[in-house]
């Protein structure tokens, strides 16, 4: 059995959270290869390295002084290196960057990668394993596509002595050698792409949540955890906003089949959430979870006819594409169709973008709707209930609530409807306890 562990910045955000992960590493011997983000928040009025690492860089873009900023962080690093009486020279290490930044000679990925790098160095240290810096493991092409050959073979030859390693999230680097970021929460990233190197057979990914939940406990009190769920249901819940794991944290570990397990590090004893590729937990529930974002933008082309032109929605599609906006969704009628985006993908040019159109199609009319939410109603299982849609849209409509949009797949996994913003929370709310009665 080898195992993967990745721990998140809450997981890492002090002291007393570095000894609750020396104590699950340490408690199984197949935990060979840790991953860790940069050292989060220890409670609710504390700041995350990252977002302090970002505000220097700001600071010195403007010709501010950041040493106010800066003091924050090594006052973190530092006492967390005194706390657990460490060896490693932190503060000559934040000299050193400290030192950069003045003299405006680092890049902003390099600055920020700095957290996860200097987290893996005192765990590094604290938990006796061997470091290795993400830069000489993690490569990416200069079009930000994985190197998997290159990364494959550096990682086999430095970890062929078999020791214990651990590797900081979150970065990686360009053939130039430069650091290259991932997006925000990309140590879920790091850790899939170590399990698959490894060829590891389970991926942990240890928060401060037991597993993935049915909906959000800020809307819904108590949600029921979901206990196993498939590869393609937690991509769909992901992208519509449930925030446990990063949406392409999926595709390193699924491609190998190897499981990913959502374990929480303040109840370790907890089971959490199995990610697989299997439908074994598709029939517990009717329904597996549900998610969604709001803030999106429906632009409506109408034209006379419309069916019976060839290439019109080419013709609108090509139009995005010159604004390089993506495009959620494309519901259609026999004389209509309509294009769901971010509103902020839009936004700064929006008219502009629905003159184009207009005239690119010949379109009648184009109209624009805000204010839009998209709630996504995920699971395997909901193909193989009868009435399930009807059951759903009733007791949406039951509940007063306008529905603005419906779009489902021909694989039936997936059920989105859009309504308006303030109706958002309450819809959610209806979904869940039209299947889960309190």
């Amino acid at each position: 059995m080898l195992k993967v562990a990745k721990f998140g910045g809450s997981s890492v955000a002090s002291a007393e959270q570095f000894k609750k992960v020396k104590e699950i590493v340490k408690m199984d011997a197949s935990r060979k290869f840790v991953v860790v983000s940069a050292v989060g928040k220890a409670n609710k009025d504390d700041n995350k390295i990252t977002d302090l690492l970002y505000l220097c860089y700001a600071h010195i873009k403007y010709n501010m002084n950041c040493d106010a900023v800066f003091s924050i962080i090594e006052k973190k690093f530092c006492d967390i290196a005194k706390e657990l009486n460490l060896q490693f020279n932190i503060r000559g290490e934040l000299a050193q960057l400290k030192e950069k930044l003045d003299q405006k000679s680092v890049s902003e990925e390099y600055l920020v990668s700095r957290g996860e790098y200097l987290t893996a160095l005192l765990m590094a240290e604290y938990l006796g394993y061997k470091f290795i810096d993400a830069k000489d493991v993690i490569f990416y092409n200069y079009d930000n596509t994985f190197d998997y050959i290159k990364s494959e073979q550096a990682f086999q030859e430095i970890t062929k002595t078999g020791e214990n390693f651990i590797i900081p999230g979150f970065y990686g680097s360009f053939p130039n050698k430069d650091v290259k970021l991932m997006t925000r929460g990309g140590g879920d990233v790091t850790g899939a792409i170590v399990a698959s190197l490894a060829n590891a057979d389970v991926y942990e990914n240890w928060t401060d949540v037991s597993g993935v939940l049915m909906a959000d406990p800020r809307i819904i009190p108590n949600p029921l955890p979901i206990e196993v769920i498939n590869y393609n249901e937690l991509r769909e819940l992901s992208y519509m906003g449930a925030s446990v794991l990063h949406e392409e944290a999926v595709f390193p570990v699924a491609l190998k089949k190897i499981p990913i397990q959502i374990r929480n590090t303040n109840r370790p004893e907890d089971v959490g959430t199995i990610i697989n590729n299997s439908d074994e937990g598709a029939f517990k529930h009717v329904i597996t979870g549900i998610a969604g974002k709001k803030d999106f933008s429906i632009i409506t082309i109408r034209k006379v006819r419309m069916s019976n032109e060839v290439g019109l929605i080419r013709k609108a599609l090509s139009v995005f594409e010159d604004y390089n906006v993506s495009i959620e969704h494309i519901p259609s009628g026999v004389d209509s169709f309509s294009v769901v985006v971010e509103t902020k993908a839009v936004k700064p040019f929006v008219h502009e973008l629905m003159g184009r159109l207009k005239k690119v199609t010949s379109a009648g009319e184009v109209t624009l709707t805000t204010e839009i939410s998209l709630i996504a109603t995920v699971g395997l299982g909901m193909k193989n209930y009868k009435g399930l849609s009807g059951r759903l849209f009733s007791a949406i409509g039951k509940a007063g609530i306008n529905i603005v949009v419906i779009s489902q797949t021909s694989d039936e996994i997936n059920i989105i409807v859009g309504v308006h913003n303030s109706d958002y929370e309450r819809t959610i709310r209806t979904i869940y306890y039209e299947f889960n009665p309190q």
